[in-house]
C-alpha cells in the first residue's frame, strides 16, 4: 500500500545527461511504487548566459512524470542551492539526494527514519577513508564540536527533512555558508543512517576541500575562532616581553648580543606566522561582515520548467479517514 505522505527529492546538478536521466527513472520508479504524492525538483545553479536555451531536460520533462527544474540566476555556494531547493520543495518530507554518490534505495529508508520521530536525518558513509584524512577529519571534527557544531562521524550531504524541519530552518535568516549549521540547530531530534555510497571516487574526501570547508565553518557560524585568535596574539606579545627581558639581561650580564642571533631570527619567524594568521582570519570575518551587510537576496530564480503530468488527476483532495494508518511520529501532514 502506498503512503499518503508527500515526499520531496531535491538534487543540485548543472549538468543534463544520459546518467541524469536515467538516476531520474529511477528516483521515479522508486517514489510512484510507495507514495501517493511526490515530486523530484532539480536545481541548476547558473551563469544562466552559459545554460543552452534548448536541452535534453526538456525531453526529460515530457517523459517522467512530477519532475520540477529551478535554474538559478548565478553561480552561487552548494549551501545556496540546496537552500533554494529546501525553500521551494513542497512535500511533507524533504530529501536531499546527491545522484552521484547516493543509492536510490536510501531514499525511502531515510524517510521511515524520519516518520519514526527524527525529524532530520543525516547520511553517514561506511566507506573505509585512508588514515591520514581520518585523522585530519576527527582533528576537524573537534574543532567544530568547540563551536557547537556537531556532526555524525563521516557524514555525507544526505539529508531528510519533516516539514515542521524546513520551516523551521528556512525561517532562520540567511543561508549563505550556514545551511547544514542551521539543519543542526533545529532543535528538534536527528538521527543517522548508515548506508554504501555508490562509487567512493566520488565521495569529496579532498584534504584540501575539507580544509576549506573547515574554516569557511568556523568563520561564518561562531566567533570563538576570533577570541582564539586574540588570546594567540596575547601569548605572543607576552613572550615576545619576556624575551625581550631575556635580552636585556643577558646582554648586561654577558655583552655578547651576537649569540643570540638564531633565536631572536626563529622567535621573529614565529610571531610573524601568528600575526599573518590572525591577520588571515581577519579577513575572513570583514568578508563576513561585508555578506552579512549586504542588502541582496541569497539567489534569484530565472525560469521554473515542469513535467507535463505533475499530480494524479484521479486523486481528489478528500480523506475518508481523519488520521493515516501509517505511523507519522514528527507531525508531519495530517497524522497530528
Amino acid at each position: 500500500m502506498k503512503s499518503e505522505s508527500f515526499v520531496s527529492v531535491v538534487l543540485n546538478t548543472q549538468l543534463t545527461s544520459n546518467e541524469l536521466t536515467s538516476k531520474l527513472n529511477q528516483i521515479h520508479e522508486l517514489l510512484d511504487a510507495n507514495y501517493t504524492d511526490y515530486e523530484i525538483l532539480i536545481v541548476s545553479k547558473g551563469p544562466y548566459r552559459d545554460v543552452p536555451r534548448v536541452s535534453s531536460i526538456d525531453q526529460t520533462l515530457k517523459a517522467i512524470p512530477c519532475v520540477r527544474l529551478l535554474q538559478l540566476s548565478g553561480c552561487v555556494h552548494d549551501d545556496i542551492v540546496w537552500a533554494a531547493g529546501l525553500e521551494n520543495a513542497i512535500g511533507d518530507f524533504v530529501v536531499l539526494f546527491d545522484h552521484l554518490t547516493d543509492p536510490v534505495e536510501v531514499i525511502h529508508t531515510a524517510v521511515d527514519k524520519c516518520k519514526s520521530g527524527f525529524d532530520v536525518v543525516v547520511g553517514v558513509s561506511n566507506q573505509s577513508i585512508p588514515p591520514v584524512y581520518k585523522f585530519l577529519r576527527e582533528t576537524a571534527t573537534r574543532i567544530l564540536t568547540a563551536i557547537d557544531y556537531h556532526i555524525p562521524k563521516n557524514s555525507t550531504g544526505l539529508r531528510c527533512l519533516s516539514r515542521r524541519a524546513v520551516n523551521a530552518v528556512t525561517d532562520t535568516g540567511r543561508f549563505h555558508h550556514q545551511f547544514y549549521m542551521r539543519i543542526q540547530k533545529t532543535g528538534y531530534p536527528i538521527a543517522e543512517l548508515v548506508y554504501e555510497p555508490l562509487c567512493e571516487n566520488q565521495v569529496k574526501n579532498s584534504i584540501v576541500y575539507g580544509f576549506r570547508n573547515l574554516v569557511r565553518l568556523m568563520v561564518f557560524n561562531s566567533s570563538r575562532p576570533l577570541r582564539w585568535m586574540s588570546i594567540i596574539g596575547t601569548l605572543g606579545s607576552f613572550s615576545a616581553l619576556l624575551f625581550a627581558i631575556y635580552s636585556i639581561v643577558v646582554n648586561m650580564i654577558d655583552g655578547h648580543v651576537v649569540q643570540g642571533w638564531t633565536t631572536t631570527i626563529l622567535f621573529m619567524s614565529i610571531l610573524f606566522m601568528m600575526q599573518f594568521i590572525m591577520l588571515a582570519f581577519f579577513g575572513e570575518y570583514l568578508s563576513r561582515l561585508l555578506d552579512d551587510r549586504s542588502e541582496q537576496a541569497a539567489y534569484s530564480v530565472v525560469f521554473e520548467k515542469k513535467s507535463a503530468v505533475m499530480v494524479n488527476k484521479d486523486r481528489v483532495n478528500v480523506l475518508s479517514k481523519s488520521t493515516a494508518e501509517e505511523p507519522n511520529l514528527v507531525q508531519t501532514g495530517r497524522d497530528r
